[in-house]
């Protein structure tokens, strides 16, 4: 539908020009400082605190056998066979059906487990029919998660009574590494491919049985790896700390069959470019300009309404500390978390007119138990949230108790304009939120208003770069914090999400530590040069295809 004038496009930078010299725009468009000092480094190294375990486990890693899986390596259970005449064995550090009953029939190795639980398995060569089983009673009485090789599919099958039926079809084709994850709580069972949500059923079939395990049958092909059992599926990550689901393209590690361009690619060689156009193109860390601080807010602050003066229907009220901070910069924005910290309002151009008045050029009310993503879910140009990306104070700071030495999720990073990618139509949107001036790409729902006047170059709103596995981190000379970045981009990638001024710009809180960003800055431009864009992105392949790079983050917590 045709845009209203209160749909105008809230994203401009500064009111400057960028044609200005850097020393003029300084850090506001990206630029160095300077005044920027050098300040001591805060040292990285040391251990860093793993990400949460299974509470039972297997990697099959012992001898050889052609008649036992022995016990679980964690958890201290020895493993059970159905059928009894059935052997399963271990061949170079991998089970498998070492001796069927001689039947077409399923086979199983099982262990206790629990009603409502998460069952992960690799799949590390593929065997037709062959799988993972949960809430397992017997061979007539169970669920299982199973190739279909032939057909190029995945089934979630259910057995009541010795009758089978197929609540569930995946269509995607199994390869070997497939890693088969089952979610169950209550009546839901969710099926994840490559830590990838590929859909769900209500069921309550077997809802109090315990067992989980492996399935093998038919062609006693299939080797299996990485047996992990998480026995409470209540989560640990802190939605106000790290929000969003773990399947949300800001916490979904990069697939290992990402697919990387090479420096000729235009949208690639327009990213790491450092002139276009005869305008000189930095990378830097907006920190203490051009920002993102975020607020924790209580019911005993004042109950303040925020008016978004473009569009009345995205106006607001809640609760707002007095002294919550509006970033500086033109750009002014105001993010709070509401008391019962499910909640992120995010505002753009935000003026405090009084401590129960606001006023707003955007303003979105954000789930953090949601994607982070839009359509108009969020004040940034791509259309989603605006804390999506962000490097957190805690994530950088040594002596946060959540404090870890690395950044577990996609970066936010935003370029100019003479490098964004503008293919048609006029700004706007439609009748269901996306923009209407194209060029933009998954999970990007819209650009910037005016893109179809402003953008000349390659790279889309929305893109995802990162840094191949081919490059050696440690080899860059990179200061602890730079390798900190840079191993977030490579194991979890970057989105574009916005548009600056003659600068590549990646985005910290203000309350990290400024030794961090100062160190950090140094690096940067050597960083960027080793990003490439992912080209095989997509709501299908989300973050890449494949088993993920690193391990999946715990799910979120229960809201306090």
């Amino acid at each position: 539908m045709a845009p209203t004038p209160f749909h105008v496009k809230r994203r401009r930078l500064a009111t400057v020009s960028v044609l200005l010299p850097l020393m003029t725009l300084g850090p506001a468009c990206g630029g160095a400082s300077p005044s920027d000092t050098s300040d001591e480094l805060v040292q990285m190294s040391g251990t860093s605190t793993p990400l949460a375990d299974s509470n039972l486990y297997d990697s099959f890693t012992r001898a050889n056998s052609t008649t036992t899986l022995g016990s679980l390596e964690t958890g201290g259970q020895a493993w059970s066979y159905t059928p009894s005449t059935a052997k399963w064995g271990i061949t170079s550090n991998r089970a498998y059906l070492a001796t069927d009953d001689g039947t077409w029939n399923d086979h199983y190795a099982t262990v206790n487990g629990t009603a409502n639980v998460r069952v992960m398995v690799t799949l590390a060569a593929l065997g037709e029919y062959s799988g993972l089983t949960f809430r397992f009673i017997d061979r007539s009485n169970c669920w299982k998660l199973a190739t279909d090789v032939g057909a190029g599919k995945y089934m979630l099958t259910k057995f009541v009574g010795g009758t089978q039926t197929f609540p569930l079809q995946i269509s995607q084709r199994p390869v070997a590494g497939d890693v088969l994850e089952v979610r169950t709580s209550g009546n839901r069972i969710d099926v994840y491919i490559n830590g990838v949500l590929k859909g769900g059923v209500n069921d309550s079939s077997h809802q109090t049985a315990t067992r989980v395990g492996l399935l093998g049958s038919q062609d006693n092909l299939a080797r299996y790896d990485e047996f992990k059992v998480y026995t409470s599926t209540a989560g640990t990550r802190d939605a106000t700390l790290q929000p969003f689901r773990s399947d949300s393209i800001w916490n979904l590690p990069i697939g290992t069959g990402a697919t990387f361009a090479d420096t000729t690619d235009p949208a690639t060689k327009d990213f790491i470019a450092t002139s276009i156009n005869g305008m000189t193109i930095n990378t830097w860390a907006n920190w203490d300009v051009y920002s993102h601080p975020i607020t924790f807010a209580s019911s005993s602050d004042p109950w303040a309404t925020v008016r978004d003066y473009n569009d009345s229907s995205r106006s607001g009220a809640y609760y707002i500390p007095a002294s919550a901070p509006i970033a500086s910069g033109s750009d002014k924005h105001m993010h709070i978390i509401n008391p019962a910290r499910t909640r992120i309002d995010e505002g753009w151009d935000v003026t405090r007119l009084s401590s129960t008045s606001y006023q707003a050029g955007r303003h979105h009310t954000i789930d953090l138990y949601g994607n982070g993503i839009g359509p108009q879910n969020g004040v940034r140009a791509y259309g989603g949230s605006a804390i999506g990306g962000l490097i957190r104070g805690w994530e950088t700071d040594p002596t946060h108790p959540k404090y870890t030495g690395k950044i577990q999720h996609a970066l936010a990073v935003a370029v100019d304009r003479v490098q964004l990618y503008y293919s048609g139509g006029s700004s706007g949107y439609d009748a269901n939120g996306y923009g209407t001036a194209k060029g933009y790409v998954w999970p990007a729902t819209e650009q910037d208003w005016g893109s179809e006047t402003t953008y000349k170059g390659h790279v889309p709103m929305g893109a995802y770069f990162a840094i191949p596995p081919s490059v050696d981190i440690n080899s860059l000379g990179l200061s602890p914090q730079g390798r900190m970045v840079a191993q977030a981009l490579q194991d979890f990638g970057a989105y574009v999400t916005d548009a600056t001024g003659a600068t590549v710009a990646f985005y910290v809180e203000p309350t990290a530590p400024s030794s961090f960003v100062s160190a950090l800055r140094k690096d940067l431009p050597l960083i960027r040069s080793k990003m490439r864009r992912v080209t095989n992105n997509s709501p299908s392949t989300p973050n890449g295809p494949g088993t993920r790079r690193v391990p999946m983050l715990p799910d979120l917590a229960p809201a306090p």
